[in-house]
C-alpha cells in the first residue's frame, strides 16, 4: 500500500487500511502530508505510546463533526496490525469535542477491544500539532486553549507530557 500514512506508520505490506471513511481518510492523508516529523517518528510514537494488543484513536473535529480519524491496533510487539477510521453513526455524530471523543473511544472499544489512547484535537490545533517540531508543546498549547481531549492516556504518554 502506498501513501503518506502507510509511510509515516512504517506499515508492513500486509497491513492495509480497511473499512475506511473516504472523506476522513483523505483528510488524514492531507494532514500527514503536512507533517513535520523525521522518518518513522509516527511509527516510533505508536510503539512508544500504544501498549501491546490495544488500539489508539486520533481524531480531528471541525465544527462539531469528526473531520478526520485514524484508528491503529497493535499486536503483542506494538506493531500495527489494523488501520482504519471511525465508522458507523459515530463518524456522523455532531457534538462538542469531548462528546465526539468519548463516542469515538467507545466505538473503538466495541469494534477492536481495549483502547489505550484517545487523542482528539480541533482542526486548527491538529494542523499546528502536525507541523510543530515540538509535539508535546503543541499538545500543551491545544490543551490550554480547550482544543484537546486526551482520554484515555497510557502511562508512557502521561509521563512524556509531564
Amino acid at each position: 500500500m502506498n501513501g503518506v500514512v502507510a509511510q509515516a506508520l512504517a506499515l508492513r505490506p500486509d497491513v492495509a487500511p480497511k473499512n475506511i471513511d473516504a472523506a476522513q481518510w483523505a483528510n488524514v492523508e492531507k494532514l500527514f502530508g503536512q507533517a513535520a516529523w523525521a522518518d518513522e517518528e509516527a511509527a516510533e510514537a505508536v510503539r512508544a505510546f500504544v501498549p501491546q494488543s490495544t488500539s489508539a484513536v486520533v481524531g480531528v473535529v471541525e465544527g462539531q463533526m469528526l473531520w478526520a480519524s485514524l484508528v491503529v491496533t497493535v499486536d503483542g510487539q506494538c506493531l500495527p496490525v489494523s488501520v482504519t477510521t471511525v465508522g458507523g453513526a459515530t463518524a456522523q455524530l455532531t457534538a462538542d469535542l469531548a462528546t465526539v471523543a468519548a463516542e469515538a473511544v467507545r466505538w473503538v472499544r466495541t469494534q477492536y477491544g481495549p483502547c489505550s489512547l484517545g487523542l482528539f484535537l480541533d482542526k486548527s490545533h491538529a494542523e499546528a500539532f502536525i507541523s510543530a517540531p515540538d509535539k508535546a508543546a503543541a499538545l500543551r498549547a491545544a490543551s490550554a486553549a480547550g482544543g484537546l481531549v486526551l482520554s484515555p492516556v497510557p502511562p508512557a504518554l502521561a509521563i512524556a507530557l509531564a
